[in-house]
């Protein structure tokens, strides 16, 4: 398995380079309060993010239970306000299956060699502590509504992954694929850079599993529909379907969510 891993890691590492892009289930939650609640926590965890300043690389050989993707390929469609995201809530509402409200925090070396490889490294929490996973993404490619990006990832203890904010090189003890990756990029160092928080609802609909996102960033707010399928040119047309019928204004994600995230940007 370690060496299937490894390879993984390398594929995510040096198909980064070859993709530009084009431009630049656990239960409902229901009210804002528990919005206001998570973002509560979240301020915490991104405060002790800022306050690491980074070390010496550790490592070592435990291994965590580990999901392998070697492509993701989405529909990303843009919603251009609340407005417009409530009436797309409304319309797929009788097959919503769960909300979660997500966190997501980001990490580089010291001097930036992951994005200047153009590799993301992500730690997700699902629902405070209830789930917590590991990405490493090359970079994602986005044109006429419809993004690619190579990509691994894998579970880690959510209890444990706290830790990682305030320490993030723990993460070479708790996640073998950090460990993998840190020492095939040769990383000095590992740093949290922040994140941004996102309550994601689940919907069955037209046989597929649409995601509803509304993303919470520092300096604003994005609603995008997602959906991850091996037909993306249909789907995306269906969707498009679906909205211009019930009369809500969309449009294409012109960025990734970490994209945004970086630039400061709500495109």
């Amino acid at each position: 398995m370690r060496s299937h891993l490894s390879k993984c890691i390398i594929d995510v590492t040096s198909k980064a380079h070859s993709f530009r892009a084009q431009t630049g289930g656990q239960g409902r939650t229901g009210s804002r309060a528990s919005i206001k609640g998570a973002g509560s926590s979240f301020k915490r965890h991104l405060a002790n993010c800022r306050r690491y300043q980074g070390s010496q690389i550790c490592s070592n050989s435990n291994r965590s239970s580990e999901t392998v993707k070697t492509m993701e390929v989405e529909v990303k469609i843009r919603l251009p306000d609340r407005v417009a995201y409530d009436k797309v809530a409304l319309k797929l509402a009788a097959g919503l299956r769960v909300t979660h409200e997500q966190e997501n925090y980001f990490f580089d070396g010291p001097g930036n060699e992951l994005n200047s490889k153009r590799t993301v490294l992500r730690l997700r929490f699902y629902d405070t502590d209830k789930k917590a996973v590991v990405t490493i993404k090359g970079e994602q490619v986005l044109k006429d509504g419809i993004g690619t990006a190579p990509e691994v990832e894998e579970s880690v203890d959510p209890v444990l992954a706290r830790g990682y904010l305030s320490n993030p090189l723990d993460m070479l003890v708790g996640s073998p694929l950090v460990k993998t990756l840190a020492e095939k990029s040769a990383l000095p160092g590992l740093v949290c850079i922040g994140g941004f928080r996102n309550r994601r609802q689940e919907y069955e609909w037209e046989g597929v599993v649409l995601e509803l996102d509304e993303t919470y960033f520092e300096h604003g707010t994005v609603y995008e529909i997602e959906c991850e399928t091996d037909q993306p040119e249909m789907l995306r047309d269906k969707l498009e379907t679906l909205l211009k019928s019930a009369g809500i204004e969309y449009g294409y994600s012109g960025v990734s969510k970490f994209a945004n995230f970086i630039k400061k940007t709500l495109l």
